[in-house]
């Protein structure tokens, strides 16, 4: 596996506001871990950038040159990457020194290939759990991606971390029943119809009876 080069310097100053002054000018915060001490660097945003859009992008051998020493660099990778909540730019690089004769444990995007037999003819849903796979390797061994063929995925079936054959010198870390990726009919909630119950009309009360008047005796002499 090739390495490519990054040039770095040293960062004296810390601090937000120095941080924020770095990324305006073109460059990027970063620290460089695993050797007798964490070392602030300062990037190249740009180049740093072009090392990204290689076909490994973030699983990449670093040949780290520190600018204005004559020592020699070392090889390191790319362990986290802090983007800007709203914008998504790279705003801070943590990278990690490694020895080529020692395995190390990183993670490895999954990419899927084909498109499910379960898909095209049953109307089903490929739904992949997985996007990444944790494995262990030397630094020279570093796969570039998990390729998983899907083709001929019909509907229920499930293709789990003991199902991918990884290269050699590779060892996965993720528990051999995890499922990475599966095809399924979509479930369909039966939605009950309301039955709209007529509201029983009201009883109105019967008028009572008018009561009759009570007649004086005296008008009823008259009328006979």
């Amino acid at each position: 596996m090739e390495t490519l080069q990054l040039n770095v310097k040293k960062r004296k100053e810390h601090g937000k506001s120095d941080a924020r002054r770095l990324r305006k000018d073109g460059f990027l915060p970063a620290v460089l871990y695993g050797g007798e001490n964490n070392i602030p660097l300062i990037i190249n945003a740009r180049e740093f950038a072009k090392i990204l859009e290689t076909m490994r992008g973030t699983n990449v051998l670093l040949n780290i040159k520190f600018e204005g020493e004559t020592k020699n660099g070392c090889i390191a990778i790319i362990k986290d990457l802090q983007r800007h909540p709203l914008r998504k730019g790279i705003i801070h690089a943590d990278l990690m020194e490694v020895s080529m004769d020692r395995e190390i444990k990183i993670k490895v995007k999954v990419t899927l290939l084909g498109t499910p037999i379960g898909v095209k003819e049953k109307a089903g849903v490929l739904t992949q759990q997985m996007r990444e796979i944790r494995l262990s390797c030397l630094p020279t061994n570093i796969p570039k991606e998990i390729t998983i063929d899907v083709s001929n995925l019909d509907v229920g079936n499930t293709i789990h971390i003991r199902d991918i054959l990884p290269g050699e010198g590779v060892t996965m870390l993720e528990t051999p029943d995890a499922t990475v990726v599966s095809v399924n009919i979509p479930k369909v909630e039966e939605v009950k119809e309301e039955v709209a119950v007529e509201a029983a009309p009201a009883e109105v009360p019967a008028e009572a009876p008018a009561e009759e008047k009570a007649v004086p005796v005296e008008e009823k002499k008259k009328e006979k």
